[in-house]
């Protein structure tokens, strides 16, 4: 059904049409009974618009993209699950879109969601996230989430990565802890090279020596078989490990299985910190001290960040948002 077919059986213009579905009959002094007989038959006849038409003629879509890592890992899908309720909020629609971290992928959503006009991009970038010149340069909408991009003047809502992981190492020192390892993955990504800098710094102000074999960096979405070597190597240099950070709670379970196998550290949870968790970690680790990261606030200040730049027209003030973890130190 088209506004051209609805014109014709009414016997009026599809300007007139147009004006009556968009709801604005009485600006443009439609009589009652024209806007009822145009109403009446657009609802018999089961007319529904075109949004994205009728976006263009107003300039915006009422549509934001949502590009984030992946939607199998429970941060992610919850961040989506916070835009959307406070998109709704706000009549917007999100269209969701996952790089599953491949730049190449990521780069193709980005033009994909640019080419349906979407108002604007909520991104948890990958490495490099070398399309971020071209989108912004475009007049492109953006608010990165959890990822800040060196060299990239793009509003960003992020934790305070480094301050969580030196309390966390600080917590675990103040255990008696000595050789502590630290777990972490993706390593040219600004949050993990600030969580590695709270590590260190901990240590640094313990008076405890930085030793390379206790840095274990295994790939994003490392397999099960990466990840194993990596502790195999760690043991084998380290045998009196006594601790472990971790970068990532996508980390955590995997080393766990390898430690439950090989029957070792029976109180490992106690000596194990790490940035945010999964609900596992309230059943096989409870005693593992977490710097959780409000999922509800992340996702809700992106969204309200990008609605301002999107309706307001205007340049965001605020650069840098940081919302502090919640400590749960064991």
């Amino acid at each position: 059904m088209s506004l051209g077919r609805i014109a014709e059986a009414t016997g009026v213009s599809k300007a007139t049409v147009s004006w009556v579905l968009s709801g604005k009959g009485d600006e443009h002094r439609i009589s009652v009974a024209t806007q009822k007989r145009v109403k009446d038959y657009a609802a018999k006849h089961n007319y529904r618009p075109n949004m994205l038409a009728q976006g263009l003629s107003l300039g915006v879509t009422k549509t934001v993209g949502l590009l984030i890592s992946s939607l199998t890992d429970p941060f992610y899908s919850s961040i989506a699950k916070s835009v959307v309720e406070e998109a709704e909020r706000y009549g917007y629609t999100v269209m969701i879109a996952t790089s599953e971290s491949n730049y190449e992928r990521e780069a193709s959503l980005v033009s994909s969601l640019d080419r349906r006009r979407v108002d604007g991009i909520i991104s948890t970038p990958t490495e490099g996230a070398k399309w971020l010149d071209g989108y912004l340069a475009g007049g492109g909408k953006l608010v990165l989430l959890d990822r800040p991009v060196p060299g990239e003047d793009a509003p960003c809502v992020g934790v305070d990565n480094e301050q969580s992981a030196y309390k966390l190492v600080s917590h675990l020192i103040g255990k008696g802890l000595r050789k502590i390892a630290i777990m972490t993955t993706a390593h040219n990504l600004v949050n993990m090279q600030s969580r590695q800098q709270g590590y260190e710094r901990a240590l640094a102000d313990a008076g405890i020596p930085l030793d390379g074999k206790l840095v274990c960096n295994v790939p994003p979405q490392a397999s099960v078989e990466q990840i194993n070597a990596e502790l195999d190597r760690l043991v084998r240099d380290v045998p009196d490990l006594d601790g472990i950070f971790f970068t990532s709670h996508v980390l955590v379970l995997p080393v766990y299985v390898w430690f439950t196998n090989r029957g070792l550290d029976t109180r490992r949870g106690a000596n194990w910190a790490c940035i945010h968790s999964l609900p596992e970690f309230g059943l096989l680790l409870p005693e593992i001290s977490i710097a959780q990261m409000t999922i509800s606030k992340l996702g809700a200040k992106a969204m309200d960040m990008l609605l301002e730049e999107i309706e307001c027209g205007r340049q965001l003030q605020e650069r840098a948002v940081i919302i502090n973890c919640e400590m749960s130190l064991k």
